[in-house]
C-alpha cells in the first residue's frame, strides 16, 4: 500500500504587492457598484439633466429676440453681485442663446455634478470601510487597488452619462454643437477633479461624514477662490476647477485645450490617492483618530450629551464653512449699489419686486443662499438618527432603559439648535463684512434679523426629515430629493415659470426677505407649527415601528 502525497492548495495571497494583482477582481467590483447604485443614478441624472433642460428650455423662450439678448447682457454686465452667483459673463458681449444659457446655468450644474461626484465615491471608498463591507470584499481574491479603481471608472461613467443627457438637451434646442460639447467636457473635467479629491479625502480621514466634509469643503473653497478670481483678480479664477469648467467658454469662441487642466489635475490627484491608499491600513485613516479617555465625562451620561458629542464636529464645521461665505458676501454686497446707475433696466426689476435697494435686495438673496446651504446640515443632523440605526449603535442605547423619543429628541434638538446657531453666526458674519465696507455697523443687527427669520423654513425640513425617518429607514434619504426640489423652486422657479403653487410648497417662499422687504410674523408662526407638528409625529412613528 502507498501512501499518495496530496499538494497543499494554495490561498491566494490577498493584497499582494505585485503589480499584475493590483486590479483583480475589477471587473465584478465594476459591476457591483452599477447594481447598488442604478436608482440613486437614475435620481441624479432625471435631476441634472431635468435641471438642464427646464432651464435651457425657459431661456430659450424667453430671450427669443437678439433685443432681449442684448438687454440681458446690459442687465448683468461688470456686476459684481451677479457674478458671484453666475460666473465671468463669457460671450455676454456678443449675446448670443448659449452664452445667456451658460451664464444662468453653467456655475450651478458643475457644481451638481461635483457634489454627485463626491457622494457616489465617498459611499463606495470610505463608507464601505466604515461599515466594514470592505472586509467581505477584501476577503475575496481582490486586488488592493481594485475597489478604488472600480470606484473611480463607475464614477466617471455616470458623469459621462450626465454629461452626454445635457448634450442631447441643449442639441435639442438647437444650440450649436460645438458650444454644447463643450459644456459636457467641462461637466466630465470637473466630475473628474472631484472624484480624485474624494477619494484622497476618503484615505486622509477615518469616517464617510468626515471625508464628504472635507470633500465639500474643498469644493466651497473652490467656490470662494473663483468667485473672488471673476469679481477682482481674473488670474485667481485659474486656481478654482469651477473656474476650469467656464474657462472653456461654452458658446463664446470655445477653448479647448483648457480640458487639459482638469485631466492633468485629476490624474495627479487620483495618483496621490492610491499612493495614500497604499501607505495605509484598512478602515483607518492617515490622520489618527484621538484615543478617547478612558472614562467617560458627566456630560456623556445623557443622551442629550451624547448627541452634542456626536454631531459638535458637524456643527462646527458648517458653523465656520458658513461663516466664511457669509463674510464675503458682505464684503460684496456694497457693490450692488452699482446696478442703478449702470442698468436702468436692474432698477425697474428691483422696483417691481418691491425692493428698498439693490444693496439690501442682495443681501436678502445671499441670506437665502446661506439658508439653503445650511439646509444640508439640517437634512444631514437629523439624518444623524438614521446612520446610528443602521450601525446598530442606538440598539446599545435602546438596551437601557431610555425611552426612544428621548433618544431621538436629543439629536433633533441638535439638528434644530444648530440650524438656529449657524444661521445666527452666518448673519453676523455677512453683517460684518458689510459694515467693514460701508461703515455703518448699525446693519449688522438688521442682516442677523434677516437671517433668524428664515430658521423656521429650517425647522420644517429638519421635521420633514424626521417624518421621513419615522416612516422607515431607507425612507430617510428622499429628504435630499426634497432639498434638491427646494433649490430649484427656489433658484430657478421665477426663470423656468413654475407656478405660483408649486412655488408655493417651498417653505423658504413664505419667510420675510429681510432686509429688503418688511417684516411679517404670521408666515414664521405657521411655519413653526408645521415644524413642530412634524417632529412630534415623526417621533411617534419611529418610537412605533421595528428599529433596524
Amino acid at each position: 500500500m502507498t501512501d499518495t502525497a496530496v499538494a497543499p492548495i494554495a490561498a491566494p495571497r490577498l493584497g499582494s504587492t505585485k503589480r499584475d494583482g493590483q486590479l483583480s477582481g475589477f471587473g465584478a467590483l465594476l459591476r457591483l457598484r452599477m447594481r447598488l447604485d442604478r436608482v440613486r443614478v437614475v435620481w441624479w441624472f432625471a435631476g441634472i439633466v431635468g435641471l438642464v433642460a427646464a432651464t435651457t428650455q425657459s431661456i430659450v423662450g424667453l430671450y427669443d429676440t437678439q433685443a432681449d439678448l442684448d438687454q440681458y447682457a446690459e442687465l448683468v454686465d461688470g456686476n459684481a453681485a451677479l457674478i458671484v452667483q453666475a460666473g465671468p459673463g463669457y460671450g455676454l458681449d456678443t449675446p448670443t442663446t448659449g452664452a445667456v444659457v451658460m451664464n444662468e446655468l453653467s456655475i450651478w450644474t458643475l457644481i451638481a455634478v461635483a457634489l454627485m461626484s463626491i457622494f457616489l465615491t465617498v459611499r463606495h471608498t470610505r463608507t464601505e470601510e466604515e461599515t466594514e463591507r470592505i472586509e467581505l470584499i477584501r476577503a475575496a481574491p481582490i486586488g488592493r487597488h481594485a475597489p478604488l479603481a472600480a470606484t473611480c471608472v463607475h464614477v466617471i461613467l455616470v458623469v459621462v452619462a450626465v454629461a452626454a443627457g445635457a448634450v442631447a438637451v441643449l442639441l435639442a434646442a438647437d444650440l450649436p454643437t460645438a458650444g454644447s460639447l463643450a459644456f459636457g467636457a467641462a461637466m466630465v473635467g470637473i466630475g473628474a477633479v472631484f472624484i480624485s479629491v474624494a477619494a484622497i479625502a476618503a484615505q486622509v480621514v477615518g469616517g464617510a461624514r468626515a471625508a464628504l466634509g472635507l470633500a465639500s469643503t474643498v469644493l466651497a473653497v473652490m467656490f470662494v477662490v473663483r468667485a473672488v478670481g471673476d469679481v477682482t483678480a481674473p488670474a485667481l479664477s485659474w486656481g478654482s476647477p469651477i473656474g476650469w469648467g467656464q474657462a472653456i467658454r461654452a458658446f463664446a469662441d470655445e477653448r479647448w485645450w483648457v480640458l487639459v487642466i482638469p485631466v492633468g489635475a485629476s490624474a495627479g490627484l487620483l495618483a496621490l490617492a492610491i499612493h495614500l491608499q497604499s501607505r495605509r491600513d484598512v478602515g483607518a485613516g492617515m490622520l489618527p483618530q484621538r484615543i478617547g479617555n478612558a472614562t467617560a465625562g458627566p456630560r456623556l451620561g445623557s443622551t442629550f450629551g451624547l448627541a452634542v458629542r456626536l454631531q459638535r464636529a458637524l456643527v462646527a464645521g458648517w458653523l465656520v464653512g458658513l461663516a466664511l461665505f457669509g463674510f464675503f458676501y458682505g464684503i460684496i454686497a456694497d457693490q450692488a449699489e452699482t446696478l442703478f446707475a449702470d442698468n436702468p433696466e436692474m432698477a425697474d426689476f428691483f422696483e417691481q419686486l418691491g425692493q428698498a435697494s439693490p444693496t439690501d435686495a442682495f443681501l436678502s438673496t445671499a441670506l437665502f443662499m446661506l439658508a439653503f446651504i445650511a439646509s444640508g446640515f439640517a437634512i444631514s443632523s437629523v439624518l444623524r438618527l438614521r446612520s446610528e440605526e443602521a450601525a446598530t449603535r442606538a440598539d446599545w442605547i435602546l438596551a437601557t432603559p431610555t425611552a426612544r423619543h428621548t433618544w431621538a429628541m436629543s439629536h433633533l434638538v441638535v439638528a434644530t439648535v444648530g440650524v438656529t446657531a449657524i444661521m445666527a453666526v452666518s448673519g453676523v458674519a455677512t453683517g460684518v463684512g458689510f459694515a467693514l465696507v460701508s461703515g455703518d455697523v448699525g446693519q449688522i443687527a438688521r442682516i442677523v434679523a434677516g437671517a433668524l427669520v428664515l430658521t423656521p423654513a429650517l425647522w420644517v425640513l429638519c421635521g420633514v426629515t424626521t417624518l421621513l425617518i419615522g416612516y422607515s429607514r431607507h425612507a430617510a434619504n428622499a429628504a435630499w430629493a426634497v432639498l434638491a426640489a427646494l433649490v430649484v423652486i427656489g433658484l430657478f422657479g421665477p426663470l423656468l415659470e413654475l407656478p405660483q403653487w408649486v412655488r408655493n410648497l417651498s417653505p423658504f417662499e413664505h419667510v420675510p426677505a429681510l432686509p429688503g422687504s418688511s417684516f411679517d410674523i404670521v408666515p414664521l408662526v405657521v411655519l413653526t407649527a408645521f415644524a413642530v407638528v412634524g417632529l412630534t409625529v415623526g417621533v411617534r412613528a419611529l418610537a412605533r415601528r421595528d428599529i433596524g
